[in-house]
């Protein structure tokens, strides 16, 4: 066999022999959180993610907004409410100034963009010494990965 494959950047792969063949998995490049603020995050879509406390799942939604609402479901009303960036309302004022109803927290609160939403999920984690694994596909169709623990 004379033929040859010629790889480009291989370092960015996992090589693996399986049954004989030679098998490449492109490695998770995870962003700082640095990084991932200087991105631009605007119509991207979580693949996957995955919010865990020190004893349970708390989270494995794809979106924005209910992963947010899981961490909150976790923590005291009073903890929210002195530690969040968004802005909330004890009563039900669903659709006054932006506002939605959350029954499961029971507060409304406006719902912030994709970079706001984020940051709110970064810090609850660390807030509450949870662990995130989280796999972004940016608008441009790269995907981004980040991990908190």
């Amino acid at each position: 066999m004379t033929e040859q494959i010629i790889i480009n950047n291989i370092e960015n792969y996992i090589q693996e022999i399986i049954n004989g063949n030679l098998v490449l998995t492109p490695k998770k490049k995870y962003l700082t959180e640095n990084e991932l603020n200087m991105s631009d995050i605007s119509g991207s879509k979580i693949e996957e993610c995955l919010v865990e406390s020190q004893t349970d799942t708390v989270s494995t939604s794809t979106t924005y907004r209910r992963i947010l609402i899981d961490i909150w479901k976790t923590m005291p009303t009073q903890l929210i409410l002195q530690t969040t960036a968004h802005n909330f309302k004890l009563t039900n004022e669903n659709g006054t100034k932006g506002y939605n109803w959350c029954s499961d927290i029971n507060m409304s609160f406006q719902s912030k963009g994709a970079k706001d939403s984020l940051k709110e999920i970064i810090n609850m984690v660390k807030l509450n010494k949870m662990t995130l694994n989280i796999a972004i596909k940016l608008e441009n169709g790269k995907l981004v990965y980040l991990k908190i623990d």
